[in-house]
């Protein structure tokens, strides 16, 4: 009778000891290549939010340069950057005017799946809240753009952490800050290191900070 010689359990043992130091050395590797879905939002979000501006800032019907006001002196009424040209028009059917005028033009460009003001929610989870963005600086002659509006994006909705970038913490972070100007320069808050880091192959970013 022909006898079947199995493994012994010393030999599993040697098996099961080569296994785990081989999942040991290749599994930091797999993580490293795994694509950070925050860090792919970040992205996204700022090239979303880069693109509108720049379709907003340049439709003339919606903000009509007006900056020949700003340069006289006294400062003429009609002064106006972009933005913080809060004046009533019609867009689309639709009437946009006062502190309100840019977010809801903002807004008009996203897909959205719950709108709560100034405060909604686009339909890849993304939060974004303009409430920063209600009130331009009007007439600062001294600073060129006239101040800053605040939108605030967090990339994954209301699911954690829910918090910015801490730079005495290396924990994960989803929320993050964009600043624009009422000519419609913008810059990420340089509070928000890593995510101007994850948007560098812009080199506008960098050059505006």
């Amino acid at each position: 009778m022909k006898r079947f010689k199995g493994f012994t359990l010393t030999e599993l043992m040697i098996a099961l000891a080569v296994i785990g130091i081989l999942v040991a050395i290749v599994t930091p590797a797999i993580m490293k290549t795994r694509p950070n879905k925050n860090k792919m939002m970040v992205k996204k979000t700022f090239y979303t939010t880069e693109q509108i501006v720049g379709t907003l800032i340049n439709d003339e019907r919606l903000y009509p340069d007006m900056t020949d006001g700003c340069d006289a002196t006294p400062v003429a009424d009609s002064c106006a950057w972009g933005f913080d040209y809060d004046k009533s028009v019609k867009y689309e059917g639709v009437t946009y005017s006062g502190s309100s005028k840019f977010y809801k033009l903002f807004k008009s460009k996203l897909n959205l799946s719950k709108d709560n003001g100034y405060e909604f929610y686009t339909t890849d989870g993304v939060k974004w809240d303009l409430r920063g963005t209600g009130a331009w600086v009007k007439k600062a002659s001294t600073v060129d753009g006239a101040g800053e509006g605040i939108i605030v994006i967090d990339v994954n909705g209301d699911d954690p952490p829910n918090k910015r970038e801490n730079a005495s913490s290396s924990e994960d972070f989803d929320q993050y800050q964009i600043l624009v100007k009422a000519n419609g320069k913008l810059r990420i808050d340089p509070a928000d290191a890593k995510a101007i880091e994850y948007v560098t192959i812009n080199t506008s970013i960098r050059d505006a900070l």
